[in-house]
């Protein structure tokens, strides 16, 4: 038979075989699993992020191709009114020609025929090789016309920099006005040549609706541009185009200046590929300067279209970046100057332009590598944290097995006597120090508190048989008199309090002395084989079962002396505090009573600021509350008892709400309630004093208010206090 060892020893080892190997394991589990999960939770997330980027990245796209249709849409659509309104012109030009006054006209030295003086319209200017007949001053004189509208177009339009109309006699009428037109244009200009005339004719434009040039070099000093066209006709015969002008510096300026996310940049490309506009951020991706401007230094003779160096299908260098776009491709991945690239191709319905974004990879996945980088340092700061914190917790229950396995059950049975035998009408004796932390203390709080309640209640006595002397022979001194009256509302509270303290902590000590009581006789009787391993391992854990009953027992014990003695400590200054901590530690004093007596209470807060108060004296306010629904219920024989504790919260007062369902107070008593001295429990040792000193406390200590109204089934006290 083995030898039997000491609780003490059996404690000990049981702890080191059961405990410290499992938790070695369990942090080495932990430290794979999270390493693993979060390895494939960023792996994962980058993943999804990278598909949804790429979803969004064509949902913004499209939303922006949108936003730049409707723009050209909008040119477009003042393009049509245009045709229609010159149309017109041209059909009313014997009418017009009778109320116009014909500006001043001059033939240059070079041969044209222009307008010389700016009235605030177009500019005008016939070539030289066009003879200058009667009809062709009638036509110069009547598209005046033409001038409100031109002008109206320019102003109201942000990307519109100059609109024109150009006849099939190499008329041209254009706004803003040009000073020495004939300075700007060759003698010998031919409309036809252009682009900005030929791709609205029939052979070009059969349809006669507006059409967008592609990017050219305006003749008239603007520099690189893109027109929106439309022809003008009498009848069949095509009289000329009218077309409004929008710069690459515009197209820069107020279309491609989108605010995208990722820092991402747009860039604008014809049908057949040709750059169009690009801000200055692509430029530098792809090594290539826009063409914002020109030096006229020759005028321009015809069409002076963009070089092919422009083109991303025939430069060669550019063609490698984006030949996977020429198959209409949404979306495509590519490396430009060793930084790879996602790019997104959409088309603008209005002119079959395309829209291309560009996104840096790198900086779509800058967040999401720095998210890994925070998880892994969050990893390693984790586990740091479970090593400190096993370890403390490993030292920690080697201290308090030494301490329980100390001669536990005889202090918990002394103090379970004293406590059994307690009466606030005798002193007790000190009890005596023992190996147990916990218990000490418990026993000197309850040493301590018995004593001065012992000497409370006799100051009560004394202090009972002659109040009312000295109340009358110091009425002038009303604040002498609201102090004494406070104590004496708070002893006789502690009174009442006495038997919940001694009913409360009779079913833990009876438990604990249960308990104990159990494992002697367990111990006693032998009940386990302690050399057979099964039965060993079932007494170990039988064992660390009891002792964490009693140990948290032993804290509620050791909580309800602390919870009671601070109430009963004088406040002297206020404290900053919630109210909703003081809510709950007065309905802490009487939860016993109020479960007991099978009383629900529902709490609300509204808010948890804090406030400077008198802490122990505002409690006292709401337990004079609590009690007298708690005594009503027992008068009324109430069904479904609550008591409702609930905060509101305004910009100047917090209000406490109690409420119960106790049937409210009488009509004929409503004016006495606050009176001190009144009371309608004389049968039950009223005083008479709690409510009236509760208004005292909130109105004169607090500067705030203390009222009641009933309510349909009972009672509401609102306590308002000024923030």
């Amino acid at each position: 038979m083995k030898k039997n060892l000491p609780l003490k020893s059996i404690l000990y080892n049981t702890y080191f075989k059961t405990a410290l190997v499992p938790l070695i394991v369990i942090e080495i589990t932990l430290l794979i699993l999270y390493f693993g999960i979060s390895k494939y939770i960023v792996s994962n997330t980058k993943n999804l992020s990278s598909q949804e980027i790429k979803t969004n990245l064509l949902n913004i796209s499209q939303k922006e191709t949108q936003e730049i249709n409707y723009q050209l849409k909008e040119i477009s659509n003042i393009a049509l009114i245009a045709q229609y309104e010159q149309e017109k012109i041209f059909k009313e030009k014997d009418e017009i020609l009778k109320n116009i006054k014909a500006p001043e006209f001059k033939y240059a030295k070079n041969g044209t025929f222009y307008k010389v003086n700016n009235d605030g319209g177009a500019s005008l200017l016939y070539a030289a090789t066009t003879n200058i007949g009667k009809k062709e001053k009638e036509k110069a004189i009547f598209t005046e016309a033409f001038d409100d509208k031109l002008k109206y177009y320019v102003d109201n339009n942000k990307l519109i920099v100059a609109s024109y109309f150009n006849s099939f006699d190499n008329m041209n009428r254009l706004y803003p006005f040009i000073e020495e037109v004939y300075s700007q244009y060759p003698a010998d200009i031919k409309m036809q040549n252009y682009n900005f005339y030929y791709e609205a004719d029939q052979e070009h434009n059969p349809q006669r609706t507006t059409k967008w040039t592609t990017a050219y070099l305006d003749p008239a000093g603007q520099g690189w541009m893109v027109s929106c066209i439309v022809p003008i006709y009498t009848d069949d015969f095509l009289e000329g185009v009218t077309g409004f002008d929008v710069t690459i510096d515009k197209f820069i300026k107020y279309v491609l200046n989108l605010d995208l996310p990722w820092n991402a940049n747009a860039m604008l490309v014809d049908q057949n590929g040709l750059i169009l506009a690009m801000p200055k951020e692509i430029q530098e991706k792809l090594n290539i300067e826009e063409l914002t401007s020109h030096n006229y230094d020759d005028v321009i003779t015809d069409t002076n279209l963009k070089p092919d160096e422009f083109n991303i299908y025939k430069n060669k260098e550019l063609y490698k970046y984006f030949k996977e776009l020429k198959d209409n491709k949404q979306m495509i991945s590519t490396t430009i100057n060793n930084n790879e690239y996602l790019i997104t191709q959409s088309n603008i319905e209005q002119t079959n332009w395309k829209l291309f974004i560009f996104v840096d990879k790198e900086t779509i996945f800058k967040q999401l590598n720095e998210l890994d980088d925070i998880a892994k340092k969050i990893g390693f700061a984790a586990i740091l944290g479970m090593i400190l914190f096993y370890l403390l917790f490993f030292a920690f229950l080697i201290r308090k097995i030494k301490e329980i396995s100390n001669f536990i059950a005889k202090p918990i049975s002394l103090l379970a006597k004293e406590t059994h035998n307690f009466n606030a009408e005798k002193r007790i004796n000190k009890p005596e120090e023992t190996k147990i932390k916990e218990i000490n203390v418990l026993s000197n709080n309850f040493y301590t508190m018995t004593n001065e309640l012992y000497k409370k209640r006799h100051e009560l006595k004394d202090l009972n048989s002659s109040l009312e002397g000295k109340i009358e022979q110091e009425v002038l001194k009303n604040r002498e008199k609201d102090q004494l009256m406070l104590h004496q509302s708070k002893l006789a509270q502690m009174g009442e309090m006495i038997s919940m303290i001694a009913h409360q902590w009779r079913q833990p000590l009876a438990t604990i002395n249960s308990v104990i009581t159990d494992v002697k006789l367990k111990i006693f009787l032998n009940k386990f084989d302690l050399s057979d391993e099964k039965q060993k391992r079932e007494f170990e854990e039988y064992l660390k079962n009891k002792f964490s009953n009693i140990e948290e027992l032993t804290n509620v014990l050791s909580t309800t002396i602390d919870d009671f003695r601070n109430f009963y400590k004088p406040t002297k200054d206020k404290k900053e505090t919630s109210v909703k901590t003081l809510c709950q530690k007065a309905l802490a004093i009487v939860s016993h009573e109020l479960k007991s007596k099978e009383i629900e209470v529902i709490e609300k807060y509204d808010s948890n600021d804090k406030y400077t108060l008198f802490e122990n004296e505002l409690i006292q306010v709401l337990l004079n509350i609590l009690k007298n629904s708690i005594d009503n219920f027992e008068v009324m024989e109430v069904k479904n008892k609550k008591i409702r504790v609930n905060t509101v919260s305004t910009d100047n007062y917090l209000r406490i709400i109690i409420t119960d369902n106790g049937g409210g107070i009488k009509d004929s008593i409503k004016e006495k309630v606050f009176e001190p001295y009144f009371s309608t429990k004389e049968h039950r040792n009223g005083t008479g004093l709690g409510l009236y000193m509760s208004k005292i406390i909130i109105e004169q200590y607090q500067q705030s208010s203390l009222y009641f109204e009933n309510t349909n089934d009972g009672v509401s006290f609102t306590i308002e206090l000024n923030k």
